[in-house]
């Protein structure tokens, strides 16, 4: 592990302070997304079953769904919104793969989908009438789908990594179970897409096929450790190591003029019981255009309270930060960072490429 190479530069540009009221807050979000029309902020809570939008003064602006089973509602509350056009937006539900798709501008539910696959962690990523999104499917054993939605048409395709694989193979999945999440972002005509348990990256094909590896160097965070597999299907460690033990690959998303941003979580658990609370130290990374060098782990400077969310939009990273304020109310920030790569060192991310 090398700890004197330069990372990114993290420069604060701005933070936001979401207005909440004790009948509306944000009690579990997941993944937030940057409108790319307006800057507007979508958070999809699994506390409240709701999807919130804020402007940028931190305003509330809209609330697509609501608890429930029916259309337009949340089975277990939202995942990744998905910003279709601009009049669309569209979000899976949690213990469904059902997507409700709502009108952008009303809130209004337009109509409910079927979906072949369970969403990454990442929005999904539009290319004009066709939606691909990193998936995990056990029994096709897919990595990537392709979704229609002017015919619903969908197209799952492309092969688990070998590490998932062997897992779901064995008679213990704990493994493929906890680092489900994936990552997608796409630039120049390829797919790049990363898992939360492996510290390499796939460039895929339109077809699904991975046709070169990146692997992504460690300089502070804690990196996956190469048997990390075999230490929880089969040498079964405790749970906590599991949470605490490695890093997990979060956002991938393209930079402007080329290459990747992305970020990597060291969890912390706060307490274990009834069920695991967690906070996180967040590294950001950058991956170059050509992908054979990566820039990596700048801390993003915060003591988090409470595991942290985040995003990116262009070169702009989005954090959000929950934490208790002076008077013990519960507040939520979103706090803006400027991605510089001007005093990077970057390494190499041999030996784990492959060739075509």
């Amino acid at each position: 592990m090398t700890t004197e190479t330069a990372g990114p530069t993290l420069i604060p540009v701005d933070s936001v302070l979401l207005a909440e009221a004790d009948t509306l807050y944000i009690g579990n979000p997941y993944t937030p997304v940057v409108d790319p029309f307006d800057g507007s902020f979508y958070i999809p809570d699994m506390f409240s079953g709701r999807l919130l939008r804020f402007r940028r003064d931190g305003r509330l602006m809209l609330v697509y769904g609501r608890p429930g089973e029916g259309p337009g509602e949340f089975r277990g509350g939202p995942r990744v919104p998905m910003v279709l056009d601009d009049s669309t937006v569209a979000a899976q539900t949690t213990r469904s793969r059902r997507v409700n798709v709502f009108d952008r501008n009303t809130g209004k539910t337009s109509r409910v989908v079927s979906f072949p696959a369970l969403a990454g962690i990442t929005p999904p990523v539009v290319i004009g009438q066709e939606v691909w999104m990193t998936d995990f499917e056990v029994r096709r054993g897919t990595s990537l789908t392709r979704w229609h939605p002017s015919t619903d048409e969908f197209r799952s395709m492309g092969g688990l990594p070998e590490e998932y694989v062997a897992s779901l193979s064995s008679d213990n999945w704990s493994y493929a179970t906890l680092f489900r999440n994936a990552s997608l972002a796409s630039d120049g005509g390829r797919f790049v897409q990363g898992w939360s348990g492996l510290d390499e990256m796939f460039v895929l094909n339109l077809r699904g096929e991975v046709v070169d590896t990146a692997n992504i160097p460690v300089a502070r965070r804690k990196g996956v450790p190469a048997d990390l597999r075999e230490r929880i299907d089969i040498r079964r460690i405790p749970f906590r190591e599991r949470l605490e033990g490695n890093s997990r690959l979060r956002q991938l998303f393209p930079r402007p003029g080329g290459g990747f941003v992305f970020t990597h979580h060291d969890q912390t658990a706060l307490k274990m019981e009834p069920m695991p609370v967690l906070t996180a130290k967040v590294w950001v990374g950058i991956l170059s255009s050509d992908l054979e060098t990566a820039c990596v782990d700048a801390l993003v400077p915060r003591d988090f309270e409470i595991r942290p969310m985040e995003t990116f939009r262009g070169d702009t990273l989005f954090v959000l930060d929950r934490r208790i304020d002076d008077s013990e109310k519960l507040q939520t920030w979103i706090l803006m960072y400027l991605v510089s790569d001007e005093q990077c060192d970057w390494l190499s991310t041999e030996p784990a490429r492959q060739g075509l």
